[in-house]
């Protein structure tokens, strides 16, 4: 009959030979759940995107401009033909019109349409907006809702029917809707864009526009003068009357920039194509 063999205490474990668990990194709680950026303003601790209202909410209302994104307004006489059309009347575009592509995010982005309405609105154009004033965000984002499929069609509308697509990103949203709106478009000949590297997918958009195209600048203060020398480009010209004309020598210099100027600026921010080789006329870019 075997004895049993009395246990040994274990030797003691040094510092250096213990075993590191390894640290498991707690969730950060201010950041989204999906993109994994900070939804707080590092030095405030303002929120960036809080979470979407539940039930009717006003998106119109003045969000702060936490990171500078936009200039001041300007003081410009409004032209008796200037109109801004929003959802759900369906847009009168006149002779030429700018959608306001971009960031909404349930109005948690800067209020930037507003913005581009005061720097163009001494043209003969119409501004579709489709940043409607309430929304009930109780509504499922489903075709079979009627509210949210009036929305989507009155957008894809007046992206059809606009003269020039004008897409701002702001880079404290994630705007998915804009990203797909510019795939759609970029290839059409009548889109600029505003997105600088801060946005969390600049570099998609960088690259997006490069290979259609697209001229891209990174502020608001840029992207102005590309949407006038889009729609001088597209034909746009104004008298000293303010009436649209199409004589060259009429043209008032203050609204209307001349048409190798148009075409110089927007040829200066178009990014150059790099690496492969591209054939964007095979690509079906418009002209």
């Amino acid at each position: 009959m075997s004895t049993p063999q009395a246990t040994l205490p274990a030797a003691p474990v040094t510092a250096d030979q213990a075993i590191q668990e390894p640290e498991i990194p707690k969730p950060d709680p201010t950041a989204c759940k999906y993109c994994k950026r900070p939804s707080h303003c590092q030095e405030c601790n303002h929120e960036l995107v809080p979470e979407p209202p539940k039930g009717p909410t006003n998106l119109d209302q003045p969000r702060p401009d936490i990171y500078k994104q936009l200039p001041p307004p300007l003081a410009l006489t409004q032209h008796p033909d200037f109109k801004v059309q929003s959802p759900p009347a369906a847009p009168d575009h006149g002779k030429f019109s700018v959608f306001a592509a971009g960031s909404i995010e349930m109005g948690y982005a800067i209020q930037w349409q507003k913005l581009l309405a005061n720097h163009l609105c001494d043209m003969p154009i119409s501004i579709c907006n489709p940043r409607r004033g309430e929304w009930d965000s109780k509504i499922t984002q489903q075709a079979k809702n009627s509210p949210f499929r009036e929305q989507v069609e009155w957008e894809l509308a007046a992206l059809t029917a606009s003269t020039v697509i004008c897409f701002f990103f702001d880079h404290a949203t994630m705007s998915p809707v804009s990203l797909m709106e510019l795939g759609l478009w970029a290839h059409s000949g009548k889109v600029v864009v505003c997105c600088n590297q801060e946005y969390w997918k600049g570099g998609n958009v960088h690259l997006v526009c490069e290979r259609y195209g697209v001229p891209l600048v990174k502020s608001f203060k840029e992207m102005v003068p590309l949407v006038r020398a889009m729609l001088r480009v597209k034909g746009l010209v104004v008298d000293k009357k303010g009436a649209l004309t199409e004589r060259e020598e009429e043209r008032d210099p203050e609204r209307s920039m001349g048409l190798e100027e148009a075409k110089a600026l927007l040829k200066a921010n178009t990014p150059e194509l790099q690496g492969m080789a591209i054939d964007r006329e095979n690509l079906g870019v418009a002209k």
